[in-house]
C-alpha cells in the first residue's frame, strides 16, 4: 500500500496517528532533544494543543510560548517548528483537511553557501 502520510520531520515520538476524512491528528511527545522540525504545508491548516509541558512554537521566525492547554493556529504555506522548552511536553497536531504525503516540505536550515558560487575573474561584470 502507498504511504500517502507524510515522513517525519525532526526527531519526536508519535504515540497516536488519526486520520479520517475531514481531518488527521497526532499526538506527539517531545523530550529536551527533540523538535518538530521546520516545514510548511501547501494546504492544510493545523492546530497545535498543548496537553502538557510548555512548547515552543515557532512560526515564520516568531516563538510562542504554548503552556498547557493553549492553542495556536498554523495556516497553510507558513514556516514553522516546536519544541519542547523545558522537560518534556505533549501536542496534539490537528490538520484540516488531512495531511498528505505531498502537502509537507521541510524548510533547510542550512545557510546559503558560499562555496557553491562559482569563481570570478576581472572578465566578470555585476549586472
Amino acid at each position: 500500500m502507498e504511504n500517502t502520510r507524510p515522513a517525519r520531520v525532526g526527531s519526536y515520538e508519535v504515540l497516536e496517528d488519526f486520520t479520517s476524512r475531514a481531518a488527521s491528528v497526532r499526538l506527539l511527545r517531545l523530550g529536551e532533544s527533540d523538535a518538530v522540525e521546520p516545514h510548511l504545508h501547501r494546504r492544510s491548516t493545523q492546530i497545535y494543543v498543548s496537553l502538557s509541558g510548555v512548547s515552543v512554537i515557532t512560526l515564520d521566525g516568531r516563538d510562542e510560548l504554548l503552556p498547557p492547554y493553549a492553542m495556536v493556529e498554523v495556516p497553510p504555506e507558513t514556516a514553522h517548528s516546536a519544541r519542547c522548552d523545558e522537560g518534556r511536553s505533549m501536542l496534539l497536531n490537528i490538520s484540516v483537511p488531512p495531511l498528505a504525503a505531498d502537502d509537507q516540505l521541510p524548510i533547510s536550515s542550512q545557510p546559503y553557501r558560499v562555496d557553491l558560487e562559482l569563481p570570478r575573474n576581472a572578465l566578470d561584470v555585476d549586472d
